[in-house]
């Protein structure tokens, strides 16, 4: 019988910090900053961001989400608290103050561009489902 793969929890990047370590997350988002040596990005839903290691995602499509500051994104990994601490990528002077938790990174294994994304909607359909699983 095939090896079932593991699903990843969809989730909104304010409500990553409840999931445990290592569990296998999908989220979406907007490339705040990315660091090119370290390969850590930023990425933002409204004013929290989550440390997001692309290092073992880069592929020939990383540059349609690289070089375009604020380009939607989803992205798909493991979660870690690495016991080394991470260089955070440098936050644009000119953007909102932003809610990131340095001791927690998403180990990506995909990140997939998505500009047509609507993140309102992705939202709203995550909380409503946060909404269903609390009754």
């Amino acid at each position: 019988m095939p090896q079932q793969t593991e699903t990843a929890t969809r989730t909104r990047i304010c409500k990553v910090a409840d999931l445990p370590e290592g569990q296998k997350v999908r989220v979406a988002g907007r490339v705040l900053s990315y660091d090119v040596e370290s390969g850590l990005i930023i990425l933002i839903e409204g004013r929290h961001g989550l440390l997001i290691d692309s290092l073992l995602s880069l592929d020939n499509q990383s540059s349609l989400w690289a070089t375009e500051r604020l380009s939607t994104v989803i992205a798909l990994g493991r979660l870690e608290y690495p016991t080394v601490r991470l260089k955070v990528p440098t936050i644009p002077s000119h953007a909102h103050p932003i809610k990131v938790n340095e001791n927690l990174v998403l180990r990506a294994i995909l990140i997939l561009p998505a500009p047509d994304l609507d993140l309102k909607l992705w939202n709203a359909v995550l909380i409503e489902e946060e909404e269903i699983g609390s009754l």
